[in-house]
């Protein structure tokens, strides 16, 4: 699934459908993004960061084949974009494991979703 405007783009890895709804309501919505792709699982997520060469990875840790943090180097290897962990497993080991492996933020699924819109916002660039 994907669309495709001017400005950001940024790419959802995520396997809950509700999340990848939700994350798409608020996306598609905000001025400034321009592509909205979506990767269920590490391996997909892997091909479309090489495809689209995003601006923005929005990054699950748990997601079927590769974990998010398996994933996440690699991403970071092939992508310059940048990582936002967005997952439920919220703790400081995670956080410093995805912190050390590249992610630019860290933020728990529950009590943070709204900040991935601030988080944008500060990345969006001005023309």
């Amino acid at each position: 699934m994907k669309i495709t405007k001017k400005g950001l783009k940024i790419l959802i890895v995520e396997d809950s459908l509700l999340i990848v709804k939700r994350l798409w309501t608020l996306l598609s919505d905000m001025e400034g993004v321009s592509t909205i792709a979506h990767a269920k699982d590490g391996n997909e997520a892997i091909l479309l960061a090489m495809e689209l060469n995003p601006d923005v990875i929005i990054l699950d840790i748990k997601i079927p084949g590769k974990s998010g943090v398996e994933v996440l180097p690699e991403l970071k290897t092939k992508s310059y974009a940048k990582v936002i962990m967005l997952t439920n497993y919220y703790d400081a080991y995670y956080k410093n494991l995805c912190m050390k492996l590249g992610a630019e933020y860290f933020l728990d699924k529950s009590n943070e979703f709204e900040k991935i819109n601030e988080i944008l916002m500060s990345i969006v660039p001005v023309e």
